[in-house]
């Protein structure tokens, strides 16, 4: 029979084993990120997911870690975060814990003062924790976050803008608006809003103001990126505005070929309305001599034969 210093051993060796599993990391097929132990996820909530030389990071997690500093240039390592300076970080955050999971690692640190505690960014997401994405890049976890005095009467009687649902009974699921008081959204929705529209595009969807709504998103943890809008960025987005006018608007067209045929110079070049560039003719059928480069459709130039611009124009 095991004596009693043998059985307290063996609890101890039980517990300290359970521990061991509860702690250890799921693993992983692919690169995790090294600053908080996750694959590549949303980029929508942890950012670009990057590699280079064997190292992998959320772009998030980078400029989110509260002591990595961005030293380089923009076209350095990870858009300025060198790789030397970001194994550093990695190695500082291997001695921190995270109040979520429990592990180490956790590079992100509540900025409030005489706040101890430290995340993984997608632990604190989970939990409630808000990150800043502008000025220092701050974070604060569930207890010191920034927060909105958003009327419980508000909540449950309207529904958000954006989608047209009900809100959250969560208060940090919701967001109020500051110009317009009595308008709450969905955080995912202002959140995809701001992704789509972007810096220049991004403004108050029930009253256009691109001031005190913009700071006030941030300040509440929206990320909106410094670049064009989603629509703009669409391949081929503009590509109509670069074709030109294919088509004879004369009231009789003389070519042989038709009205949507023409040639690069001569007689049956092709001449743009002067003021729109919205309509077309040939060059003999609207009577234009092979000097006169300037012409105006009807609708520019309703008085044409007093302009001289029109047909007969010499």
């Amino acid at each position: 029979m095991k004596t009693i210093k043998e059985k307290k051993a063996c609890q101890r060796l039980r517990k300290s084993a359970k521990t061991r599993r509860l702690t250890q990391r799921k693993p992983s097929s692919g690169p995790v990120c090294r600053l908080c132990f996750q694959e590549p996820g949303d980029p929508d909530k942890l950012g670009e997911f990057l590699q280079k030389d064997n190292l992998s990071v959320h772009y998030f997690c980078l400029i989110l870690s509260s002591k990595l500093p961005q030293r380089g240039q923009s076209n350095r390592g990870f858009h300025g975060f060198l790789p030397e300076d970001i194994k550093k970080e990695v190695a500082r955050a291997s001695r921190k814990v995270c109040f979520v999971c429990k592990k180490k690692g956790a590079a992100i640190k509540c900025q409030k003062d005489q706040c101890l505690k430290n995340f993984h960014l997608p632990c604190g997401q989970e939990r409630g924790c808000l990150s800043q994405f502008f000025g220092e890049y701050k974070s604060f976890c569930e207890k010191h976050r920034p927060t909105q005095d958003i009327q419980q009467g508000n909540v449950g009687e309207e529904s958000c803008v954006l989608c047209c649902e009900e809100l959250s009974q969560a208060s940090v699921e919701n967001i109020q608006s500051p110009c317009c008081s009595q308008t709450v959204y969905h955080r995912t929705c202002i959140q995809k809003y701001a992704y789509t529209s972007a810096k220049h595009f991004f403004k108050c969807p029930h009253c256009n103001n691109r001031e005190e709504f913009p700071q006030e998103m941030l300040r509440m943890g929206i990320h909106i990126p410094d670049r064009d809008a989603a629509w703009e960025l669409e391949p081929g987005a503009f590509s109509e505005l670069y074709q030109r006018y294919q088509h004879c608007d004369a009231p009789v067209c003389l070519h042989e070929q038709g009205r949507d045929s023409f040639e690069d110079e001569g007689r049956w070049s092709r001449i743009l309305c002067a003021t729109c560039g919205s309509h077309g003719t040939h060059r003999d059928c609207s009577f234009l001599r092979s000097n006169n480069k300037k012409w105006e459709c009807e609708e520019c130039a309703p008085s044409a034969e007093a302009t001289g611009l029109g047909e007969g124009a010499v």
